[in-house]
């Protein structure tokens, strides 16, 4: 199974993943045909399966607590920055992954349940800031704020971080990052 999701992001780093065939993936793969069919039966539940792996990795190193001791500020700075790293990580398999969830089905199910913990972190974080009054309570309820907040950010990793950029141009996509963030949230 390890071999085909590394088929798939080794295709992924080639072309796009709509492109990219079943049998393309199985033909890098020293495995019979039989027991990779027994397994997946379709090149989707491939990439999910290599994004399973790697989210599960994320969610065992990232806490998405917003800490006693944090400020909001820092809180989505540090959550930003976890999220960059992810993406440098898996940056294409996680751009495949979002794409899939765009469409209807339960493709869309799927990512929105492995994207759950972030918007709930995130809403969790603006109740919070809003009760101790570092951030306004504008009557804006905190959910749907923080799905905005959450897929602005997947939107922007994967325009600017699944392409080659300096290390600087992230630093600067990062900060405006962070800012659009915190001013959607109501800081000013």
């Amino acid at each position: 199974m390890l071999q085909l999701q590394s088929s798939l992001v080794a295709l992924l780093g080639t072309k796009p993943f709509s492109q990219i065939t079943y049998k393309e993936i199985t033909e890098g793969v020293d495995i019979d045909r039989s027991t990779v069919y027994r397994y997946y039966n379709h090149k989707n539940q491939v990439l999910q399966a290599a994004v399973d792996v790697r989210l599960t990795a994320f969610a065992s190193r990232v806490d998405l607590t917003f800490g006693r001791r944090e400020t909001v500020d820092g809180y989505m700075g540090r959550l930003i920055d976890s999220w960059v790293g992810l993406w440098l990580e898996s940056g294409t398999l996680l751009a495949a992954a979002s794409g899939m969830g765009a469409e209807p089905g339960p493709q869309r199910d799927w990512w929105r349940a492995r994207v759950e913990p972030w918007v709930e972190a995130v809403r969790e974080a603006i109740e919070v800031a809003r009760y101790v009054e570092e951030l306004p309570d504008d009557g804006r309820p905190a959910r749907p704020l923080a799905e905005m907040i959450v897929g602005m950010c997947l939107s922007t990793f994967n325009g600017e971080l699944t392409v080659e950029h300096t290390a600087e141009h992230r630093r600067v996509v990062r900060d405006l990052l962070l800012d659009a963030v915190l001013r959607t949230m109501g800081r000013v």
